[in-house]
């Protein structure tokens, strides 16, 4: 219910605290992905993965086109990051989420948000348990609904 405001907070926390290396990959499409790329700084940093042909009509950041399809282009998207962030989602980020987990690379989902993100469509479950780097608080905030979203957006 409240994706938008958490995603928007992440947004401009994520880009305000990693290093000006780190670079941000969104799927292109519109709802939370489009909040994402129009909250993260200038959007310098932020690509926008889609099928050939097709564009994010976000107006902030980068389209670049891979795959002929969707298909193929979430299968490229669960091979490219070193940590991904989930919100809410369907089967399609539950497919991208398999993918990036089974190469190894860190998925954080916004459990809170529901979908896929909290385990729905086959989403990892081992994703769902708390990860190393995490402290037993943020990870509460992230599956916590009654959180503010800036604090869930901080954990």
């Amino acid at each position: 219910a409240d994706s938008e405001a958490l995603v928007a907070a992440a947004a401009s926390r994520l880009e305000a605290s990693l290093g000006r290396k780190a670079r941000f990959v969104t799927g292109g499409m519109a709802g939370v992905q489009e909040t994402f790329a129009r909250h993260c700084g200038d959007g310098s940093r932020v690509w926008n993965l889609l099928p050939v042909g097709q564009a994010s009509g976000y107006g902030r950041g980068t389209d670049i086109n891979a795959g002929a399809d969707l298909e193929e282009r979430k299968v490229i998207f669960g091979l490219i990051g070193d940590i991904y962030v989930t919100v809410e989602g369907g089967p399609g980020v539950a497919q991208e989420a398999r993918a990036a987990h089974a190469r190894g690379a860190a998925v954080v989902p916004l459990m809170r948000t529901g979908g896929a993100s909290c385990g729905m469509f086959d989403f990892p479950q081992a994703t769902l348990q708390r990860p190393h780097f995490s402290t037993e608080e943020q990870w509460c905030l992230l599956a916590s609904q009654d959180a503010p979203p800036d604090a869930t957006a901080a954990a």
